[in-house]
């Protein structure tokens, strides 16, 4: 795929962000660098670059999308209170194994091979438990 000046830009700004930017957010980034950029483009690019793997949409709860840099297969906490969403990296990738095997052979799949998981986990981050204590 081509990149263009505005295709990657978006990607150095999602790329660069840990805080899983809504388009919104990445669409202001953009336009201080390229004050033409229009709030299209960014979807567009977005959308582009989620199809080809580049960058990862999560869907949130709270019905917002926002957009992880990293591609490498993680999962996700939402903070039920703030919105956060939080990187969660496995402590036992074996586990990660074991789980996907369970999601294969408990689940009807018709024969595919599900090798990836997007998973989205509900709680309550650090922060917003440190001010509840």
């Amino acid at each position: 795929m081509k990149y263009s000046r505005q295709r990657r830009l978006i990607l150095d700004i999602v790329k660069s962000n840990p805080v899983h930017p809504t388009a919104e957010w990445v669409y202001q980034q953009a336009r201080e660098k390229m004050p033409s950029i229009g709030i299209a483009t960014v979807y567009r690019n977005l959308n582009a670059l989620t199809s080809i793997g580049e960058i990862e949409r999560i869907s949130g709860n709270d019905g917002i999308d926002r957009f992880d840099g990293n591609a490498a297969e993680h999962y996700h906490m939402q903070c039920c209170k703030c919105g956060r969403l939080i990187d969660l990296k496995a402590k036992d990738t074996a586990a990660v194994e074991q789980l996907r095997k369970v999601i294969n052979t408990t689940f009807d799949v018709t024969g595919e091979n599900i090798t990836v998981t997007t998973t989205l986990l509900q709680g309550v981050c650090d922060q917003c438990a440190d001010t509840e204590n």
